[in-house]
């Protein structure tokens, strides 16, 4: 459907949507750097070329009539879609620019998320990346943040999430703690043993195979912690056995510095995701990142 001549005219337009969203000839001429009188006029000659009135005046100030307000309405989405297709033709010319922030618990941005995302800056130059590591187990705010990888749904409204693949689980413990206390030979006999929980992911029991089912066996120990890296650096010292994420263990294990217990039995129900806010035209530091961290980490 073409346009009439009247809505030709984006700097009348372009006008009438600054006074709808100021409700003053002075204030929207200040934004416009014009005159009230100008302002006045133009909405009068719009006015006139509509054939309806769009605003109501008196002396206590200025308001929508109904068809200003739906003309209005029209004029600012057609500014969204204006906008959406910049952000958008921008984001196909450029690729990711400015600034992505991300959000991840502390273990696994050290271990997993740092070498990925070095790779993906170094492929855009035009990108920069905050890191925020928060404490393991912490639920993310993701207040301020583009991207959120966590292990459960953030708390807010508007995000949609893509799968990155289960978390690999080990039970392990020093060579000191095994030749003292002795290796269990099977996931019950832990409730014997002296195990560092923790507090936030796991405190009351630990998930094992059985079969085509997963059991839980009940775990307690004299030592616990809200963060993987504290209970890691208590298993080094032979106070107990941890059940840690592999990829926070790899060189303790290859060094044999830890060893673990019940190889290919240890379930892993926890999943990793990635969070961010739902969007028609994603930018595409965004995107871009996503869909990097998915091929990258095998999530599917």
């Amino acid at each position: 459907m073409s346009l009439t001549a009247a809505l030709r005219d984006l700097n009348k337009l372009n006008t009438f949507v600054r006074v709808g969203e100021r409700l003053s000839f002075t204030k929207a001429a200040a934004d416009l750097r014009t005159t009230p009188s100008v302002v006045s006029k133009h909405m009068k000659e719009l006015e006139a070329a509509l054939g309806f009135s769009l605003l109501n005046r008196s002396t206590h100030g200025i308001l929508l009539t109904d068809a200003g307000e739906g003309l209005f309405q029209s004029c600012l989405q057609m500014l969204s879609n204006i906008d959406g297709y910049v952000v958008e033709t921008r984001n196909l010319q450029k690729g990711p620019v400015g600034t992505l922030r991300v959000q991840a618990v502390s273990d696994y941005a050290r271990h997993v998320l740092a070498p990925v995302i070095s790779e993906f800056v170094n492929r855009h130059p035009g990108l920069r990346i905050h890191l925020f590591a928060s404490i393991d187990g912490a639920t993310a705010s993701g207040d301020g943040f583009d991207v959120i990888v966590a292990g459960s749904k953030p708390s807010l409204p508007g995000l949609v999430d893509r799968d990155l693949g289960a978390v690999q689980h080990v039970v392990c413990a020093s060579p000191d703690y095994f030749e003292r206390a002795g290796r269990p030979k099977k996931p019950e006999e832990l409730r014997e043993h002296n195990c560092l929980v923790n507090l936030v992911s796991a405190s009351k029991s630990w998930p094992f195979k059985a079969g085509s089912r997963v059991a839980q066996v009940a775990v307690k120990g004299t030592l616990s912690s809200n963060s993987h890296a504290v209970l890691i650096q208590m298993a080094l010292a032979g106070d107990g056995i941890v059940r840690v994420p592999l990829y926070a263990v790899k060189t303790a294990l290859a060094d044999k510095k830890l060893e673990e217990i019940f190889e290919g039995a240890t379930a892993s129900p926890e999943r990793m995701r990635v969070y961010f806010f739902k969007a028609k035209h994603l930018p595409a530091k965004t995107s871009d990142f996503v869909q990097f961290l998915r091929a990258s980490l095998g999530g599917r």
